[in-house]
């Protein structure tokens, strides 16, 4: 019997030739940008790129460097660079998919390109950071790192359900996004309380709360990218 919970995928259709790849898909953030992918790959290998910039974030956030903040500035560059092909191929291919997948996934690369302008704002903020020598508290710190972890895991989600779309899976994405902006809220809270006690420096005050609003938004994408698929699953 047909397990319930996997949801037919039109992208099986459009990229067939994308089931050769799928055990290279944790490489895919290293694949060059071309016209010539099709509608999956194109997505995939932005999505894999914003999760590298996830990771290198998370693991050097206790020991940032203008190194690492370039080589996510490169690979951003890159997803800006894919979103127009990748629109344009997946409005090549509404004619095997249908009005409402077009009308869903027609909106995935603006949004996965939105979330790269997100992360861009993260960028600049810790680029101050550092160029400034301000420092974060070590609870605030142990924050930042506890949302790029999650954020990874929610990404990463997200992507594995565009290859295999599975109704737990984006069920347990919506906890996700909401355990996240709990958390969110939660170091917002306890940021104006350190501010307010003195355990955290007024210089670090606009950089950790825009780090914190350019999550939030990021986190509202990939809930709103969760809900399509959801939607189409009938």
């Amino acid at each position: 019997m047909k397990d319930q919970r996997i949801i037919w995928n039109p992208f099986r259709i459009m990229s067939p030739k994308l089931d050769e790849e799928i055990g290279k898909i944790e490489e895919l953030y290293r694949a060059e940008v071309s016209q010539n992918r099709t509608p999956e790959e194109s997505i995939l290998i932005m999505f894999g790129k914003l999760i590298q910039v996830t990771r290198i974030l998370s693991v050097s956030s206790k020991a940032e460097s203008l190194e690492k903040l370039a080589e996510c500035e490169e690979l951003i560059r890159q997803v800006h660079a894919q979103e127009k092909s990748a629109t344009v191929n997946i409005l090549g291919s509404s004619s095997a998919v249908g009005r409402n997948w077009l009308h869903a996934f027609i909106r995935f690369p603006s949004r996965i390109e939105r979330i790269g302008m997100m992360f861009e704002n993260i960028l600049d903020a810790i680029r101050i950071k550092i160029n400034e020598g301000i420092p974060f508290s070590d609870k605030a710190q142990g924050e930042m790192h506890d949302i790029l972890d999650l954020l990874v895991d929610l990404l990463v989600n997200l992507r594995d359900c565009l290859v295999v779309t599975n109704r737990v899976l984006l069920s347990h994405i919506g906890s996700q996004c909401e355990r996240l902006n709990e958390i969110v809220e939660d170091a917002r809270l306890a940021h104006w309380e350190r501010l307010e006690a003195g355990y955290c420096s007024p210089q670090a005050n606009s950089i950790f709360l825009c780090i914190l609003d350019s999550v939030k938004i990021i986190n509202q994408y990939i809930k709103n990218m969760k809900d399509n698929l959801l939607d189409l699953a009938g």
